[in-house]
């Protein structure tokens, strides 16, 4: 199987042929390394809920496993366990997706080699970044929501730049986004921030990679930034599988948020995912 190249618009090609182009990482790429998707993020709260020292009571467990069996219920399930779990939840961030991240694959490597103005993750783990060291023997600049000023500087100077959006388990202790909360909280008290993300989204086309159309934390992002999307700014791809969409959503994507959908083919665990990042950058480089 072959993804068919024919799928990939010009525009898009054109957009990072032009130093126009920017990417965003959601949490699939992330598990093709072996790291959770949101479903399994919420289990391993949950039995980490079930293990620490001040346990809770048996009926807010089985609350939080009903919970958890409904996908439109992951962010509330997510407020409560992280404020049940408090500074647990911070430490449990920093050993799984940075002290114990496994090492990037073929697909980050991919990536970062792309001609990208930035890559804008919501992932917490390092994976793109040690990527990055592995391919070019040097550290990436790396910036998170606490760092308006200097993505600001990046941006003016066309200097590329990781962009991690909800927070780096190498940085947890300036926050972590999980929640509906968090960001209002967090972005409410970074103004610069908000018009940084604005600013991504109206001047480049972004390539959006890994994320599924209902995942908690896409809809995060794009709800936060909803009012940047209206008027005469560039057009936004995402590869999404062809049995997660039909043409009515594909089309409110596009009127919403000027996302054009790319589908792919989920057979074979998602192989065509890897085929296209791998196609892609051979079309822009």
């Amino acid at each position: 199987m072959a993804f068919d190249i024919n799928k990939i618009p010009t525009d898009l090609i054109h957009s990072f042929k032009n130093n126009k182009g920017g990417i965003f990482v959601g949490a699939g790429i992330s598990q093709a390394a072996g790291l959770p998707n949101w479903s399994g993020l919420l289990r391993e709260l949950i039995d980490l809920a079930e293990n620490v020292s001040y346990k809770p009571n048996r009926e807010f467990l089985d609350n939080c496993n009903s919970l958890l069996a409904d996908p439109s219920k992951f962010l509330i399930l997510a407020q409560e366990l992280k404020d049940f779990l408090g500074d647990s939840f911070r430490k449990y961030v920093i050993k799984r997706f940075a002290d114990e991240c496994p090492p990037p694959i073929a697909i980050h490597s991919e990536l970062i080699k792309y001609p990208y103005q930035f890559i804008i993750t919501t992932n917490y783990d390092t994976l793109l970044e040690n990527a990055y060291v592995k391919e070019f023997g040097k550290q990436a600049k790396v910036h998170s929501f606490k760092d308006s000023p200097d993505i600001a500087y990046d941006l003016w100077n066309n200097r590329p730049f990781i962009l991690k959006a909800h927070g780096d388990a190498n940085k947890s202790q300036q926050g972590i986004i999980l929640t509906e909360t968090d960001y209002r909280q967090i972005l409410f008290q970074e103004r610069g921030y908000q018009s940084i993300l604005q600013s991504l989204f109206t001047t480049k086309t972004v390539l959006f990679l890994g994320s599924s159309l209902s995942d908690p934390e896409l809809k995060l992002l794009l709800s936060f930034i909803h009012s940047s999307f209206h008027g005469g700014g560039p057009s936004h791809y995402a590869l999404i599988a062809e049995d997660q969409i039909n043409s009515v959503e594909a089309e409110s994507w596009r009127k919403n948020f000027n996302i054009q959908i790319i589908p792919y083919s989920p057979n074979n665990s998602h192989e065509e995912v890897g085929e296209f990042i791998s196609l892609f950058r051979t079309l822009i480089v």
